[in-house]
């Protein structure tokens, strides 16, 4: 049954909250599965394309690692053990592995207590539940296949995405508190108790403690929490990428056609052929081939500025893509 998150904010809570510049490897590994077996009319137009690439790479190495993480955090469950995404892994995934594979016996065995209470688990779980050394590798493993077979192909998409959503937080930070909270789809603010809905009824009670945001990619709809009150608050929340189309850019998709106009607004700032991609939800290929035809008719221009090739709207395209434009 859904429910709602309820995250209860004191004064000091706002004055520690965290916007992290990043989002975790192990997180996106994790919810990286959940798009590939979401259903397609669910996701969104970037992850629908994610989806659809990285469904061409799985081979049995990938499936196995898929189905072994699935295993332990399905994408219907209201809860996965939070040792699969320990806060370390925000300095990369190699930290994050270790804390993983560090992580106290007494630990595992209570967090999969408390999964085993909502769905059946796998029975190689009961290894992990006893420490056995080699079925935390397995799920190290797992983790390492998703993130270099899956995840980091895509990251230039990825990291344009990710630029992009942390600069809207804080520009909304800049007003106030109040402002970055009522901006984090799909959340809402109601001084002190921040809320969203989630799989189950659940309450986050800071205390001062403080709060850590973590942007992802992969989290579609729902945001996740770290449960265990121990441990530091943490919360996942899905990205921003596309602002809300006007009147003007419908009347550009009509004119020609909505992917080619998504490409062109999504030049009013500079971008890479990877920013474009994040912004408006299509592949790199297919951003390139609309690319060349605005180029051609003299609406784009592309210059190599380093490693990277940067596209922007020549006088022409800046005129057709600016609203309420008098001629």
């Amino acid at each position: 049954m859904a429910g709602v998150l309820r995250i209860h904010f004191t004064r000091q809570d706002l004055l520690l909250m965290q916007l992290a510049g990043q989002s975790d490897p192990m997180w996106e590994a994790v919810l990286g599965t959940h798009v590939l077996v979401a259903p397609a009319g669910r996701l969104t137009p970037r992850l629908s394309a994610w989806k659809a690439n990285a469904r061409r790479k799985i081979d049995p190495e990938v499936r196995s690692a898929c189905r072994l993480l699935m295993d332990l955090a399905p994408a219907d469950a209201s809860y996965f053990p939070d040792f699969l995404t320990p806060i370390e892994a925000m300095e990369g995934l190699d930290a994050g592995l270790d804390a993983l594979r560090s992580t106290p016996r007494s630990r595992i065995r209570d967090e999969l207590g408390f999964a085993s209470k909502r769905r059946a688990l796998p029975n190689w779980a009961c290894s992990l539940a006893r420490g056995e050394g080699e079925a935390m590798q397995d799920v190290a493993r797992s983790f390492q296949v998703i993130n270099d077979r899956l995840i980091r192909p895509d990251w230039t998409q990825v990291a344009a995405a990710l630029e992009m959503d942390r600069s809207q937080r804080l520009s909304a930070l800049e007003r106030s508190f109040s402002s970055l909270l009522d901006s984090m789809y799909p959340f809402t603010w109601n001084d002190p108790v921040l809320s969203a809905p989630y799989p189950m009824d659940w309450d986050i009670r800071l205390g001062g403690r403080g709060i850590c945001f973590i942007p992802s990619y992969f989290c579609d709809g729902s945001p996740v929490a770290i449960v265990d009150p121990k441990l530091p608050p943490v919360v996942v929340y899905p990205l921003q990428v596309a602002s809300r189309r006007t009147a003007h850019d419908e009347a550009l998709g009509a004119l020609l056609g909505d992917n080619r106009a998504k490409v062109l607004v999504s030049l009013r700032t500079a971008s890479t052929t990877g920013d474009i991609a994040a912004m408006a939800g299509l592949r790199p290929s297919v951003v390139s081939g609309h690319l060349k035809i605005l180029r051609n008719a003299g609406l784009v221009e592309s210059e190599r500025q380093g490693q990277h090739v940067l596209h922007t709207l020549t006088p022409r395209g800046a005129v057709l893509t600016t609203e309420n434009n008098p001629g």
